[in-house]
């Protein structure tokens, strides 16, 4: 009875969800059982191994590389991997997990030496790309399909570290160096700028202010002008109309009168002078005077008149 119980359960197989089973019968290959129960023959079936159809992780230590610039450094990876065939997985190889660290390995050493190390800080994405590409390739007789591989650290080596560090500095000292060269620039065309506008300014409110100057001389003269025309009409009109020689005496008293304020302006300024009166002036104030001579009440104006008459005897 136990020997029944014990043979009944030796040959109830119990398999979990996410894996599988490989089932030998006799020392050879028989089948795959997926999850589930599954009876077996005792003695004759036997399960030679379980795998996992979930996708893994694996991850690959770092390695040296070489760049095809001779430039050391070290560079590790990480796969994600799932088994599609578990019959291949094992038995188109001995060691599978070993086969693809290896294998992951050769193709990141080969990948790393097509590159310069400038390149290989800046085509992880290609590196990741071949990579998948060449390890999917390569594992499909193993019945492993390679889902992912990312390239997670690429770390020169010491000497180059520090060569590096001081070529970023010096190139950031550059770039500071050009930054303020371009800041003084600009400050420069910014101050040249401000006193060029300031310039253009004061020209203009000088222009602005000789125009106004102008302007008003122009306006004082014409005002100037329609006083004397003024003046000359009321005389004109003080006249009774014709011709006599009172008329022209009256005249040329006001002529007179002109040219000796004229005479007197110049002569009360404050520069030395030397005054030439051509006779027929002398004889202008003369005739003046004699107009006045006959009108009461104006003898201190006749008696100027003959004093000032006297600088030109």
């Amino acid at each position: 009875m136990v020997a029944s119980f014990l043979l009944l359960k030796s040959s109830v197989r119990i398999v979990k969800e996410g894996e599988v089973s490989v089932i030998e019968r006799l020392g050879r290959f028989h089948k795959v059982i997926k999850p589930g129960v599954h009876v077996t023959i005792p003695v004759a079936d036997r399960i030679r191994t379980t795998l996992s159809t979930r996708e893994q992780i694996f991850d690959i230590p770092p390695q040296m590389c070489i760049t095809s610039d001779n430039a050391p450094l070290s560079a590790d990876a990480v796969v994600y991997w799932r088994v599609f065939d578990p019959k291949k997985a094992v038995y188109s190889v001995v060691d599978l997990e070993l086969a693809i660290q290896n294998l992951v390995l050769t193709q990141l050493r080969s990948e790393i030496g097509k590159l310069t190390l400038d390149m290989t800080f800046s085509a992880r994405e290609k590196i990741n790309s071949v990579l998948l590409q060449d390890l999917d390739v390569a594992t499909d007789p193993w019945g492993v399909k390679i889902t992912r591989v990312e390239v997670r650290d690429i770390i020169p080596n010491n000497e180059i570290m520090m060569a590096m560090e001081m070529q970023t500095a010096a190139e950031r000292t550059k770039r500071a160096t050009v930054i303020r060269s371009e800041g003084d620039r600009e400050r420069a065309v910014n101050e040249a700028e401000g006193v060029a506008q300031s310039r253009i300014i004061d020209a203009k409110a000088s222009a602005e202010s000789l125009v106004v100057e102008a302007e008003a001389r122009a306006v004082s003269l014409e005002l100037e002008a329609k006083g004397a025309a003024n003046a000359l009409r009321s005389i004109a009109e003080s006249f009774d109309g014709t011709v006599n020689q009172r008329n022209i005496e009256a005249a040329r008293f006001h002529l007179a009168s002109e040219y000796v304020k004229a005479q007197y302006a110049l002569a009360s300024s404050e520069n030395s002078k030397v005054i030439f009166a051509p006779d027929s002036a002398n004889s202008l104030l003369v005739q003046a005077m004699a107009f006045y001579d006959d009108k009461p009440g104006q003898s201190e104006n006749c008696l100027q008149s003959r004093d000032y008459g006297n600088i030109y005897d």
